[in-house]
């Protein structure tokens, strides 16, 4: 079977997977709730910062660090979000470990950040 072929059956595969059926129900309880969406919106900027900033050798600002430890907080005390972050979580690690198997199948495995 053609690369490409295998490629589109994997999706359907993650699409049928338990990590992203739960993510899914997760983010669905969530979607109507503008106020939780837009704290998890931040959530995601903040944390996506500050890992950019310790992989480029930086060190993420005390005050930044901090505002994102009370948003995390916050939404760790909350049944929903939290339940809804750690499914996130899931579905990222099941990404990741699907990427690094083929850039490793490929030989750029020594090129992918892991």
């Amino acid at each position: 079977m053609d690369p490409v072929e295998r490629a589109k059956q994997l999706a359907e595969d993650i699409r049928s997977s338990a990590e992203y059926i739960e993510y899914h129900r997760q983010k669905d309880a969530l979607k109507d709730d503008a106020a939780i969406m837009a704290l998890l919106k931040e959530y995601g900027k903040m944390q996506m910062n500050i890992q950019l900033k310790v992989a480029s050798g930086q060190n993420p600002d005390n005050d930044e660090v901090q505002r994102f430890n009370q948003l995390s907080s916050l939404l760790f005390a909350d049944e929903r979000t939290s339940s809804y972050i750690l499914s996130q979580m899931k579905m990222q690690k099941l990404t990741a470990d699907i990427l690094q198997i083929i850039g490793t199948a490929a030989e750029l495995d020594e090129h992918l950040p892991m």
